[in-house]
């Protein structure tokens, strides 16, 4: 490992901040101009793909882009990842046509892969006990960006046009791009003996995909319905095999025996729960927050008041995944996934008592989204403190593969069972809402997977902070020796 300056490591992690933010600014900038492009182009089908598009690309590009960077250079890797989302940008800007648009917003789904690389970058040019806290800013920066991203589409809807949301993508992407190239030091590549697994990620991509598709079709199309059921099979079929291929392959694409580790194993887990439960915060406080006043359980609030309902949570991300990282670096990583699964459970089962005013609805998603930034945090840090140097962007992209997959499942669970009960406008409207009752259920099943959260953080192994800081320090260094130059 090279060693930096204090002052140098600053600017590296200014740079990587800059350059994961791509992702989520993209994301939560479609949110926020999503309905003006359902009336412009009268098809809210065809604009659902918009989110569909990147969230499918993005899934498979987690784990598989990730994968590569750790074999042939996480800063290479990220030169073309910021590429592929600068020139999606681009052609979304520049389009005329949804089918356009859709191409740009699949080609920026790539940047998912941002994250897991920046993260095994971070334990690349870091000492080992700066680690935990500049993952925690990472962290934080990704979930503050997300929500800024939301307001920040809106304004720009209103203001300047919903072409300009691309544009300022593609010169963020360009942004990151330069500073990438002239700021970022060299990143390792690995020595190689053997062929690359192309195979393995050719099943685990279109695999993600089916299964991922079957679960957003569930909506529209319900259970019954034979493409979806075809997806979900096909992509489960296509899944094992891909498992079995992996577990036996002697150099994987992505090794999966590694989640046979415990702490790996559970943390993968916690993950997965966190998309089941804690990624549908904003789905259900924005439809309560929307909701009609005489359905009994809604505040009658207008969808861009609603929306600022975020801002306190949003704020709430930049607190507490830093205190994440301290609190992993002087406890370990298990301490701050406990306290942060914990704040998560308490905040949704005082949720369920509380929801009937807009402070109440401020209050608990503020504390709640601390928990959920301090969590997320510690996730990641759970990884790097046994995972092998060499696979550590690859098993941070699984997770984030976990929680897409988990989001997922988890909104179509919240949507059925908010369709569990409805009630109907007295006026005589065709608009059905969900009743109260049907909220409980919600948020009672979010509450249950935020409690399984902690009773898996309590099952990790406990380790000092020293130990584990001192085991990713010998795993940097044993994983150092075999390694090529560094890459370009």
């Amino acid at each position: 490992m090279l060693a930096f300056s204090p002052g140098r490591l600053l600017v590296i992690l200014i740079v990587l901040v800059i350059t994961e933010m791509n992702s989520a600014f993209e994301v939560g900038m479609m949110y926020g101009i999503l309905a003006t492009l359902m009336r412009e182009f009268g098809d809210p089908v065809g604009v659902g793909w918009l989110i569909t598009a990147f969230l499918l690309v993005g899934a498979a590009s987690a784990a598989l882009c990730s994968r590569l960077g750790d074999l042939y250079g996480r800063r290479r890797v990220i030169l073309v990842m910021l590429v592929f989302a600068m020139c999606g940008s681009l052609i979304s800007a520049l389009s005329t046509s949804l089918a356009g648009l859709i191409c740009g917003r699949a080609l920026q789904g790539v940047a998912a892969a941002l994250l897991p690389l920046c993260i095994g970058l971070v334990r690349e040019y870091f000492p080992a006990q700066r680690v935990p806290v500049a993952i925690g800013w990472l962290a934080a920066i990704a979930t503050f960006s997300a929500g800024v991203g939301i307001l920040f589409g809106g304004w720009l809807v209103d203001h300047a046009g919903w072409r300009m949301t691309f544009w300022i993508g593609g010169g963020h992407a360009l942004l990151s791009l330069l500073c990438v190239v002239f700021l970022l030091p060299p990143s390792r590549a690995q020595a190689r003996t053997g062929p690359l697994d192309v195979l393995g990620g050719v099943l685990f991509a279109p695999a993600v995909a089916a299964i991922l598709l079957a679960i957003t079709r569930l909506k529209g199309s319900g259970f019954g319905d034979p493409v979806t059921l075809a997806l979900a099979g096909g992509g489960v079929v296509m899944l094992l095999l891909w498992m079995r291929r992996e577990w036996t392959h002697p150099d994987p694409m992505l090794d999966v025996r590694q989640f046979t580790q415990r702490q790996l194993g559970l943390t993968m887990l916690i993950m997965a729960l966190f998309g089941l439960g804690t990624a549908q915060l904003m789905l259900l406080v924005l439809m309560i927050a929307q909701q009609p006043v005489w359905t009994g359980v809604g505040l009658g609030l207008t969808a861009t008041l609603a929306a600022t309902l975020k801002i306190p949570s949003a704020v709430a991300g930049l607190f507490g995944a830093p205190w994440s990282g301290h609190l992993a670096a002087r406890h370990g990583a298990r301490r701050a996934a406990l306290i942060g699964s914990v704040i998560v459970c308490a905040s949704w089962l005082a949720m369920m008592a509380w929801h009937d005013a807009a402070w109440q609805l401020v209050g608990l998603s503020f504390v709640a989204t601390i928990g959920g930034s301090i969590l997320y945090a510690a996730i990641p840090n759970l990884v790097v403190e046994v995972a092998p140097p060499e696979r550590t962007s690859e098993l941070n992209g699984m997770s984030h593969v976990l929680r897409t997959v988990g989001t997922a499942i988890g909104t179509q669970m919240v949507t059925v069972l908010l369709a569990s009960s409805t009630v109907g406008d007295p006026a005589g409207g065709a608009a059905k809402y969900p009743t109260e009752a049907a909220y409980l259920l919600s948020l009672g099943a979010v509450s249950i997977c935020a409690a399984l959260s902690v009773f898996v953080v309590l099952a990790l192994p406990r380790r000092r902070a020293d130990a584990a800081l001192a085991m990713a320090g010998a795993a940097a260094a044993s994983a150092a020796g075999p390694a090529r130059e560094f890459s370009a």
